[in-house]
């Protein structure tokens, strides 16, 4: 299953929030060797669903808005655009319905939620708990 680059990055942003708290666009950069302009745009999505708040100034930075199992991956996915995952005909990445009639399409709707529900059901802390075993 492919993850996009948005999502990949978004989850190591907010696994070093998680893991260290508080931090600088540039220090998650550095610890995750990520490229700047990028990541302080998925930082703004990312401020935008709420997921993090952020603080000027010398002793400011970006920090998770909630504790970590109060975010779902289905949040992350959600704040990045992330369509990758929606199955739906009536999605904008409906790459594989062939319009009116289908009759697949209650299929797709139904696979669509599961993946949702799966989505929802892992938190942030389960992410950072699985990536700090590898």
């Amino acid at each position: 299953m492919a993850v996009n680059t948005k999502t990949e990055y978004a989850l190591r942003i907010l696994i070093e929030l998680a893991d260290k708290g508080k931090m600088s666009a540039q220090r998650i950069c550095d610890s995750q060797r990520l490229p700047k302009k990028y990541i302080e745009h998925l930082l703004s999505m990312l401020k935008a669903a709420k997921i993090v708040h952020s603080r000027a100034g010398s002793l400011g930075g970006y920090f998770l808005s909630r504790k970590a199992e109060n975010i779902s991956l289905a949040d992350i996915l959600a704040a990045v655009e992330d369509g990758t995952f929606d199955t739906a005909c009536e999605s904008e990445s409906s790459r594989h319905c062939i319009g009116e009639g289908c009759r697949l399409t209650m299929f797709f709707l139904e696979l669509n939620e599961r993946l949702h529900q799966v989505f929802q059901s892992y938190s942030l802390a389960d992410i950072v708990k699985i990536y700090n075993k590898g």
